[in-house]
């Protein structure tokens, strides 16, 4: 595993508290989605799904090649699917050469904690001549890659989360998975980006417990600064297969330096009430960060 040096949170004055998973449609909603309480195998693998769903025939997948396939329908019309199958492949994360050929050459995965496995996801792809959406997932195995085609007429976060929820309970029944390759370039650029911000960090965090109103103001805008200048570092790092990993980290570090300026100026101004709301809006934005450092060791990058 690379290793990445955490954000230090002792020199904090405030509460520091995990990617939050790489799902789509992982965000707020109205009612709780149906249990996971039926069943479905075949000879490599199986997994749960909701009882408003049902298997039907497999038949095939256009530009997609697989054997030993498993297909769920989630409406009557059988047009919201999710297909699962092994394919036999030299490179697990690439796309079949023909789907490859029928989407955009800067077409990349990304990499995504379902469940026990690490995944490969190319989101919402829509190949030439295809009507529809399709989302593409690769788990390398020992036996092959399985290989999940989530389709829909249209693209939409929830039957996509429903797919993701069925992968997140799949179980090889032969062979065993293989694990994915973290990018120690990647590890490099972040190290430098998190270290040069650990050093305001602790230069500037000692600032914000003072008596002194002033010291705390500009403890926080130093921080302030550090965090935004992080968060457009990361933003910049070709993250390749962590993109959806390095955008929560992204996000989480927007959200700290947004605190942290909305501190500086609750001091400066002397305003208890927004210092105290500063304050919390710190916790939650900490807890971000947090999260995403989860989801980049979910994916194999040692954070200490």
């Amino acid at each position: 595993m690379r290793t990445i040096t955490r954000t230090l949170a002792g020199a904090l004055a405030v509460a520091v508290v995990g990617f939050l998973l790489a799902r789509y449609g992982a965000g707020k909603t109205t009612a709780s989605p149906p249990p996971l309480n039926r069943q479905a195998s075949v000879a490599d693998f199986k997994l749960n799904y909701p009882s408003t769903w049902r298997v039907v025939p497999a038949g095939t997948v256009p530009l997609v090649p697989m054997g030993d396939v498993l297909a769920l329908a989630a409406d009557p019309s059988k047009r919201s699917r999710l297909v699962i199958g092994t394919q036999q492949t030299t490179t697990p994360g690439a796309l079949p050469p023909r789907l490859a050929a029928a989407v955009p050459p800067s077409t990349k995965p990304q990499v995504v904690r379902l469940g026990d496995a690490t995944f490969y996801r190319y989101l919402n792809l829509s190949p030439q001549g295809q009507s529809g959406a399709e989302s593409l997932y690769l788990l390398p195995a020992s036996v092959g890659t399985i290989t999940a085609v989530c389709s829909a007429p249209t693209f939409t976060a929830s039957f996509t989360s429903g797919c993701e929820r069925a992968l997140s309970t799949l179980k090889l029944t032969t062979g065993d998975p293989r694990s994915i390759s973290v990018d120690p370039g990647y590890a490099l650029e972040l190290n430098r980006i998190i270290g040069q911000l650990n050093a305001v960090r602790r230069s500037a965090g000692p600032g914000l417990r003072s008596s002194k109103v002033g010291t705390r103001a500009r403890a926080a805008s130093a921080l302030a600064t550090a965090h935004a200048q992080a968060a457009t570092a990361a933003e910049h790092i070709s993250a390749g297969q962590v993109s959806s990993a390095n955008q929560a980290l992204v996000t989480a570090l927007t959200q700290n330096a947004a605190a942290y300026k909305a501190l500086a100026q609750a001091a400066a101004k002397q305003d208890v009430p927004a210092y105290g709301r500063a304050q919390k809006a710190l916790t939650s934005a900490d807890s971000g960060l947090n999260a995403a450092y989860t989801q980049l060791h979910e994916l194999g990058y040692a954070i200490h």
